[in-house]
């Protein structure tokens, strides 16, 4: 069973999720997954696609369509739309060890901290990642500070000089916030 072993693909991670489900429950994933709500940059798999996969069908469509790590949280989200919950926590939890094996063992490093030097020297879109972490993350005071930095760069700098003191709530919302406003980048430094 992938979900209980070491290393494996999320490929295979979303195969056996999908065989887990049965005949009844997998109709009704893809019935659910065909009006699934997804990040903006991402289309819906066509019901013709859908209607007729079986497992290993639909697991392809879902990498094919979304990458292997978001056809992972699309996975998750429709298996708790369908009350599969147990099944989505173990698929959550493999996904998030293939992340952490990725990372360079059970030591993990989040993507923000992870790619600190890429991001200062890459991110040009700095205001509008400011006005996503406004309020949630970052006060009016620290956006005006960071704003009045010069350069991209600059201002990338002086926002990671408030990381440190962030949790992973934090750091997701700005992970959130670089996906939607450079998402190319993103993928480029996961990987993807």
């Amino acid at each position: 069973m992938y979900l209980q072993q070491g290393r494996i693909s999320e490929r295979n991670l979303l195969l056996e999720a999908l065989d887990d489900l049965g005949e009844d429950n997998f109709k009704r994933f893809k019935n659910k997954l065909r009006a699934a709500p997804l990040e903006e940059r991402y289309k819906a798999i066509s019901w013709l696609q859908l209607e007729k996969g079986d497992p290993v069908d639909v697991s392809n469509l879902l990498i094919s369509h979304y990458g292997e790590r978001y056809g992972v949280e699309v996975t998750v989200q429709v298996l708790g739309d369908i009350n599969q919950r147990d099944l989505a926590e173990r698929l959550s939890r493999a996904g998030k060890e293939q992340a952490r094996e990725r990372t360079g063992g059970s030591h993990y490093e989040h993507f923000v901290s992870q790619h600190r030097e890429q991001l200062i020297q890459q991110v040009m879109a700095v205001d509008g990642i400011l006005d996503s972490l406004c309020g949630s993350v970052l006060d009016l005071e620290q956006i005006q500070s960071i704003r009045a930095e010069r350069s991209s760069m600059e201002k990338m700098r002086k926002l990671y000089e408030l990381v440190p003191k962030w949790d992973n709530d934090c750091k997701d919302r700005l992970y959130q916030a670089l996906k939607e406003k450079h998402r190319p980048l993103v993928e480029e430094l996961e990987g993807i």
